[in-house]
C-alpha cells in the first residue's frame, strides 16, 4: 500500500509541477516580452542558456548517487550513505566555485563572443555575475535533492518546486506593479531559484537522511558513485550539448542574437512540454527493460517493445499533433500574432519530437543491455553535425537553423537505432517497428487533414483577439482527438477485449 502511494503521490506531485511550470512559461512569456521587450528579453534567455550549459560539470552524479543511495538505503548502510552524501557536498561546492569561474569569466571577457550591442552586454554580464554569486547555494542543494529522492520523498521535493513555482509566478506580476528592471528581477528569481537549499537540507537533517550538513572528504567511498556515473556522463554530454548549444550558436551566428535567441525561446516552450511529459516514460520503461534483458526471453521483450512503440506512439501523436493543426492559432494566442511567421519551424521542431518520443520503449531496451559505446559515438557525431548546420544557416534562417541542425540530430540517432541496435542488438524486426509507429502516425494524419476541413466551420470571431485564438485553438483539438480516437480504433490499431485496451500486435498473438 505504502509504495502505491508513493508512486500516486510522486505521479501526482511531479505532473502537478510541470503543470505549473508550464502555466508559468505560458504566462510569462508574452508579459516579459512585451514589458522589457523582443531584445532584452533575449538577454535572460542568453544567460540562461550560458548556465543550462554549465550543468554538464554534474558529470552524472544525480542519477548515480540517487542509483547508490536507494541501494545502500535497503542494505542498510545508512553510514556509507553519510559519508559520502557529505563528500558530495564537497564535490559540488567545488563544481560551484567551476561555475562560478566560468560565468564571471565570460561576464569580463566575453562582449566579442555574442552577437549583441554594448549596452545589451553590460546587462548580460550584470545577469552572469548573479548566477555566479548564487551558483553555490544552487549546487548545493543537489545533494539534499538526491538523498529525499532516494528516500521515495518526491512528492516532498515536488510540493516545495510548485511552491517555488508560485512564488516566480507572483514575482512577474511584481514586475509589472512595481516596473522592476530586468536585472533587479532577474536578481530575485535566481534568489528564489537558491532558496531550494533551506527546505532540503532541513528536511534531510530532520529525517535522519544525513548526520551532519558539514562537508567532509571520504573520497575512497565517494569513488565508487563518481565512476559509475561518468558513464551516464559521456551519453548526457552530447545529448545536453545539443541542446544549451543552439540558443548560444544563434546569440553568436545570427544577424540579431538577442532578437533570435528570443523568437528560439518563445517556440521552444510547447516541444519542451511535450518532451517533458513523453520524457516520463523513459523512467516508467527502464525497470522493466533491465528485467527483461536479466531473464533472456526474445519474444517477451519483442512483445514489450513492439507493443509499447504503439501505445507510446499513440501518445506521442495526441500530445504532438493538435500543435502541429493549431500552431499559428497558439503562437499568436501566445505571443501575439505578429509571430506567427514562426509557425513553419515550430511544427517541424514536434514533427522532430513525435520521432524522437515514440523510440522511448527501444532506447530503454538499449540502455539495459549496456552497450551504449555505438550510441555514445552516434550522438558525439550528431551533436557536432547539428552546431555546424545550426551556425551555417543562422544567417539565412535565423531561428530555423536551430530546428534544421536539431532535425539533423534526430535523423542520425534514428538511422543508427534501427540499423544497427534494433536490428543487431535487440533482434527486432524493422518492418514491425517502423509499422508500430507509423500506424498511429497514419491514423493521425487521416485525422490532421479531415480536422483541418471541418474547422472552417468553427472558427471564432466574436470575442477579443487571444479570446478567438484559444477557442479556435480548442476547437482544432478537439475535432482533431475526435477523429483520432475514430481512427484509432477503425482501422484497428488498438481495440477493446474483454474490457481491456490491446494493440493489433497483441491481438495477432492471441489469435
Amino acid at each position: 500500500m505504502l509504495k502505491n502511494n508513493y508512486y500516486f503521490s510522486s505521479f501526482f506531485w511531479s505532473t502537478l509541477q510541470k503543470i505549473l511550470n508550464a502555466i508559468l512559461g505560458f504566462i510569462s512569456v508574452p508579459l516579459l516580452l512585451g514589458y522589457y521587450g523582443k531584445a532584452e528579453y533575449g538577454i535572460l534567455a542568453i544567460a540562461t542558456a550560458c548556465n543550462g550549459y554549465m550543468h554538464l560539470l554534474d558529470l552524472g552524479m544525480n542519477t548515480g548517487a540517487i542509483k547508490f543511495f536507494s541501494q545502500w538505503k535497503a542494505e542498510g548502510k545508512q553510514d556509507l550513505i553519510c559519508r559520502v552524501a557529505r563528500t558530495n557536498i564537497t564535490f559540488y561546492i567545488l563544481i560551484a566555485c567551476v561555475n562560478m569561474f566560468g560565468l564571471v569569466a565570460l561576464a569580463v571577457w566575453g562582449e566579442s563572443i555574442f552577437s549583441v550591442t554594448h549596452e545589451q552586454f553590460l546587462q548580460l554580464r550584470m545577469c552572469l555575475f548573479i548566477i555566479a554569486l548564487f551558483s553555490i547555494f544552487s549546487w548545493a542543494a543537489t545533494t539534499f535533492n538526491q538523498l529525499l529522492v532516494a528516500d521515495k520523498q518526491m512528492a516532498y521535493t515536488m510540493q516545495v518546486q510548485c511552491v517555488q513555482t508560485i512564488f516566480k509566478t507572483l514575482l512577474i506580476f511584481v514586475v509589472l506593479w512595481a516596473h522592476l528592471s530586468l536585472t533587479v528581477y532577474f536578481f530575485w528569481l535566481t534568489v528564489i531559484l537558491a532558496l531550494l537549499l533551506i527546505p532540503y537540507a532541513i528536511k534531510c537533517r530532520r529525517d535522519n537522511l544525513i548526520d551532519s550538513l558539514k562537508p567532509a572528504a571520504y573520497w575512497k567511498d565517494f569513488r565508487i558513485v563518481l565512476s559509475f556515473s561518468l558513464s551516464i556522463f559521456a551519453l548526457s554530454l552530447f545529448q545536453m550539448t545539443a541542446t544549451q548549444s543552439r540558443p548560444i550558436i544563434l546569440s553568436i551566428f545570427s544577424a540579431n542574437g538577442a532578437e533570435t535567441v528570443s523568437e528560439y525561446r518563445i517556440i521552444e516552450v510547447i516541444p519542451q512540454l511535450i518532451i517533458m511529459i513523453g520524457g516520463t516514460f523513459s523512467g516508467i520503461f527502464l525497470p522493466k527493460t533491465s528485467e527483461l534483458i536479466a531473464k533472456a526471453n526474445q519474444k517477451d521483450t519483442e512483445s514489450f517493445i513492439y507493443n509499447w512503440t504503439i501505445y507510446t506512439s499513440i501518445i506521442a501523436c495526441v500530445l504532438c499533433f493538435p500543435f502541429i493543426l493549431n500552431s499559428q492559432n497558439i503562437l499568436s494566442a501566445y505571443v501575439g500574432a505578429e509571430y506567427g511567421y514562426l509557425s513553419i519551424w515550430l511544427v517541424i521542431w514536434i514533427i522532430c519530437t513525435l520521432a524522437q518520443i515514440h523510440s522511448t520503449p527501444a532506447n530503454a531496451l538499449i540502455l539495459a543491455f549496456g552497450k551504449v559505446k555505438i550510441l555514445v559515438l552516434t550522438s558525439a557525431i550528431s551533436c557536432f553535425i547539428s552546431m555546424i548546420v545550426n551556425a551555417l544557416f543562422s544567417q539565412k534562417y535565423g531561428v530555423g537553423s536551430a530546428i534544421v541542425g536539431y532535425s539533423c540530430y534526430i535523423i542520425i540517432v534514428l538511422v543508427v537505432n534501427y540499423f544497427f541496435y534494433y536490428r543487431y542488438v535487440l533482434c527486432l524486426s524493422l518492418v514491425k517497428m517502423l509499422f508500430c509507429f507509423l500506424a498511429p502516425c497514419i491514423c493521425g494524419i487521416l485525422s490532421f487533414m479531415l480536422s483541418s476541413y471541418f474547422a472552417d466551420f468553427f472558427i471564432f470571431d466574436s470575442y477579443s483577439t487571444r479570446i478567438n485564438y484559444i477557442l479556435n485553438f480548442c476547437a482544432g483539438t478537439f475535432l482533431w482527438l475526435m477523429f483520432f480516437t475514430v481512427c484509432i480504433f477503425s482501422l484497428r490499431v488498438i481495440r477493446i477485449k474483454n474490457h481491456k485496451i490491446i494493440s493489433f500486435y497483441e491481438y495477432q498473438k492471441r489469435n
